[in-house]
């Protein structure tokens, strides 16, 4: 909802809620064709690259281009480089499958942040199975539901991380770094609390950019 809300929105969507928003959406998934009775099917991290492939060219009006959801890329990712290497899990091949899957994705992943656009936005499930004990009471950890150090480099990348909630019947938007709640970005920002609106990331932004 607060992606659907930002200007001229395409969405690169994976879990077939897109229809519920208004903007313009693509299907992430795999492709399915026959030839005769030969069955070709075209793998979903395929054709996400495709897409990355024409939007790079820059010929159309978009302003902001969506991910939704970033952690089914990575999943997408995996099987894909599977396939390729002729394996079935990342533990088939200890010492170079862990890090050629990571190689694949953050190398595309950087190539959709870099893309020719005023906003990108990439939107992932959270995981909160794991838990922290500390001295006054254990607590769920607040992570991306994906791999950490996926989570860790892409959040290197962005300009800032946040975490959406609802409090009370209110959306929230929560930027913050802890040990509790996963965080980072390159604008900096932390301990901000904000509704969950596009137009309060704007007013963000240009508080931000003035203080500096």
């Amino acid at each position: 909802t607060l992606a659907d809300a930002a200007p001229d929105v395409l969405m690169l969507n994976t879990d077939g809620n897109a229809q519920y928003a208004t903007a313009p959406y693509v299907e992430i998934k795999d492709e399915i064709t026959m030839n005769g009775r030969i069955t070709n099917r075209k793998l979903a991290w395929e054709v996400f690259k495709e897409y990355i492939s024409e939007l790079e060219k820059g010929q159309n009006s978009y302003k902001t281009i969506v991910v939704d959801l970033l952690n089914d890329t990575y999943e997408m990712c995996r099987l894909y480089m599977y396939d390729k290497l002729k394996i079935t899990h990342e533990s088939d091949d200890t010492f170079k499958a862990w890090d050629k899957v990571r190689t694949e994705y953050l190398s595309t992943i950087r190539r959709v942040i870099n893309l020719p656009y005023e906003n990108i936005i990439l939107i992932s499930h959270e995981d909160d199975t794991k838990d922290l004990t500390k001295k006054s009471g254990t607590f769920s950890s607040m992570k991306p539901k994906m791999q950490d150090k996926v989570s860790d480099a892409i959040a290197g990348m962005v300009g800032f991380v946040g975490r959406a909630y609802v409090d009370e019947g209110n959306y929230m938007l929560e930027i913050k770094s802890d040990e509790v709640v996963f965080g980072g970005g390159r604008a900096g920002m932390s301990n901000i609390v904000i509704p969950l609106k596009w137009d309060e990331i704007v007013k963000l932004f240009e508080i931000e950019t003035k203080s500096k």
